[in-house]
């Protein structure tokens, strides 16, 4: 069922890794924002060494799952679409299964060859979890993830430090920033009368900042980077493939270079 929108997503992501880390053994690549950690695992079968972070307790608990449970592949049944009663063209289209895993996850880490593989995941908040970590990566492979940050210079100067001079940032995704209120919901607790979020506010909603893709593109140039891959990828995200409707995104697609002299921290 997810094959299609994991060779848009995930492919270009692969297939960069391997033009720009060399796989010796040695190259390790970060996956920020891992979800249910299938595109970790698919780095880890490349040969590289992986780990993913992610900070959703939903993504946790079903990743480790999928991971760590010892399940056949397709042996768990599961029914996405039955509580989405609109724009069906069949009445039985919503009953339909989707079965997972498609593959065991041993046996995709085992097509990376070599010994033992290098794969983990580390569970909390990107910029806590890896606050301390300076150079310690040849690779960052993000996908739908700056745009989960309230303000995505913030991670912007994250990767950079974590990255190795000569590393690369491999970035897929659209700014579909997390962080802009939706509802008054979302302000619940709002501001006193100096403009400060009270005990009941989520101070993310109030702090931050939405950048174009123009502004974000230069600020990850005055960072330091150097972008040596910049194009447009079409992608749907979690579409039901017989539902008559779909969310479609013009995502942007590119590389990042952090130059291997190392010009500024």
């Amino acid at each position: 069922e997810g094959a299609a929108e994991r060779a848009a997503c995930y492919g270009p992501i692969l297939d960069e890794l391997e033009r720009v880390v060399p796989r010796d053994g040695r190259s390790r690549v970060l996956v920020p924002g891992a979800g249910l950690a299938r595109l970790v695992l698919e780095v880890a079968a490349r040969g590289y060494g992986a780990q993913g972070n992610e900070f959703s307790y939903h993504m946790l608990l079903c990743s480790n799952f999928l991971l760590n449970s010892g399940l056949r592949p397709n042996e768990v049944a599961l029914y996405p679409f039955v509580d989405q009663p609109s724009n069906c063209r069949r009445a039985g289209d919503r009953l339909r299964a989707a079965r997972v895993p498609d593959v065991v996850p041993a046996a995709l880490l085992r097509g990376g060859g070599g010994g033992e593989p290098d794969f983990s995941m580390a569970a909390g908040e990107f910029l806590d979890v890896y606050r301390d970590q300076r150079e310690a990566w040849d690779a960052v492979a993000a996908c739908f993830f700056v745009d989960t940050a309230p303000v995505a210079l913030e991670y912007v100067a994250a990767i950079w430090r974590l990255l190795k001079p000569g590393g690369a940032w491999v970035n897929l995704g659209p700014l579909l920033y997390h962080w802009v209120p939706t509802s008054g919901a979302d302000l619940e607790g709002g501001l006193d009368a100096r403009g400060r979020p009270t005990a009941g506010a989520d101070d993310r909603y109030l702090r931050a900042l939405e950048f174009s893709w123009d502004e974000l593109r230069h600020a990850i140039l005055a960072q330091g980077f150097e972008l040596v891959r910049e194009e447009w990828r079409h992608c749907t995200y979690t579409a039901n493939v017989r539902s008559m409707m779909r969310t479609d995104y013009d995502c942007i697609f590119f590389t990042a270079r952090k130059p291997a002299a190392e010009g500024k921290s």
